[in-house]
């Protein structure tokens, strides 16, 4: 590939960021100046620091996907969809299982029901059994 077009296949990049990571760090100043002026129920000392951790979000997930393989968007997209999916079971019986009742015999009944029902072993029949 001729370098001097190699330049428009890349994204637009300013100061390494791209256009939506550069929304994302000032959606996070937005929403640090939002929570830290009219939202926050604290003092001033505990808003301006929850208003920083709660800015870093949005930015902290701009400049992740900068330096990692991780797409936020994408992320987000797929646990939306995931979520929305129809085969999508959570673990277990469901709601319709009612349980189960063991009714029936105690154990002492089944055990003699099982003796009385199979004969009681041979031993010609098992020796023949063993020299055929």
């Amino acid at each position: 590939m001729n370098t001097a077009y190699k330049h428009l296949d890349s994204k637009l990049r300013i100061a390494e960021l791209t256009i939506g990571q550069w929304i994302g760090i000032f959606l996070g100043v937005g929403l640090a100046i939002g929570w830290g002026m009219y939202v926050s129920p604290f003092g001033p000392t505990l808003s301006l620091t929850s208003a920083v951790y709660v800015g870093a979000i949005p930015a902290g997930a701009a400049l992740l996907g900068s330096t990692t393989e991780i797409d936020p968007v994408l992320m987000l997209r797929s646990a939306i969809s995931w979520r929305r999916s129809e085969g999508r079971f959570l673990p277990g019986p469901g709601h319709s299982a009612n349980g189960y009742v063991v009714t029936g015999d105690s154990h002492r009944e089944t055990e003699r029901r099982r003796r009385e029902a199979a004969p009681p072993p041979s031993l010609a029949a098992l020796w023949e059994e063993a020299q055929a």
